[in-house]
């Protein structure tokens, strides 16, 4: 099979535990798009967080970030992008606020932090983003997400609840048991993946996809070769056809080298 286009987790996928790029993996990165293939990433994380990863990378693509929500280019320009509407907005943040939970808003690029805990800031180090603390009220701020952290327990309940009062107008999705996101019902990596692909005349067969959690999951069954990394959850790991070395180990550059090098 000939691979056009490869989309990438970014957190214990493409990084390593301490947030890295070895210099194999640019390595490779750089010759696998010398071979003509596509190299972007698929990630929840907000796009000025990945931006300056890309730009190490030296990559061309578009980045799909905020879960799917946005598909921009590094000159800047907006190809989609999926906010949640204003009234949903809003009645999720005063449940929010209630429920007495540290939570994200994410929007307009800005990180707004219900509490300051050495917790969540190391949080905000880890991905480069200074926080701001959540306005008294939304007003016109355009939420593309929130992210609630808390014990597995209260979380999986807090899902539960989203769920039954908003149904199918809203997408949750939990990673490592502790961190709820909560976005646009269509704000998925495979849409974000799915949109470029078609920008880029790709068809779903030639693109190869790797990740690592509950996140990825709807992504490595759209690709055409879904890869999970070793160091992924079970769930990944059932959801993939195929399975690489850890983040660790350069799983990713290693499976390229293989298939495209």
């Amino acid at each position: 099979m000939t691979y056009k286009l490869i989309a990438t987790d970014l957190d214990r996928t493409l990084l390593r535990s301490d947030g890295t790029v070895s210099e194999f993996t640019r390595d490779t990165v750089r010759k696998c798009m010398e071979a003509g293939v596509g190299f972007t990433f698929a990630t929840g994380r907000m796009y000025c967080s990945a931006l300056p990863i890309a730009r190490r990378l030296q990559l061309e693509l578009p980045l799909i970030t905020y879960q799917g929500a946005l598909l921009k280019g590094l000159n800047g320009d907006v190809m989609h992008a999926l906010h949640l509407p204003g009234e949903i907005a809003g009645e999720l943040e005063e449940i929010l606020r209630k429920s007495g939970m540290h939570y994200n808003i994410y929007a307009d690029e800005n990180l707004y932090f219900s509490s300051f805990s050495d917790h969540v800031m190391a949080y905000a180090r880890h991905i480069g983003v200074e926080p701001l603390a959540v306005p008294r009220r939304l007003g016109s701020i355009q939420v593309t997400q929130y992210g609630v952290f808390d014990e597995p327990e209260p979380i999986a309940e807090l899902q539960q609840r989203i769920a039954e009062q908003f149904g199918g107008s809203l997408h949750t999705v939990v990673s490592g048991g502790r961190f709820l996101e909560i976005c646009h019902p269509m704000a998925q990596k495979s849409y974000g993946l799915a949109q470029l692909a078609d920008r880029l005349g790709i068809a779903r067969d030639e693109i190869i996809a790797f990740g690592d959690n509950h996140n990825d999951l709807d992504m490595l069954q759209y690709a055409g070769l879904g890869v999970a990394v070793e160091n992924a959850v079970p769930a990944a790991k059932a959801a993939a056809s195929r399975l690489t070395a850890s983040n660790d180990e350069d799983g990713v550059a290693r499976l390229i080298q293989e298939l495209i090098l």
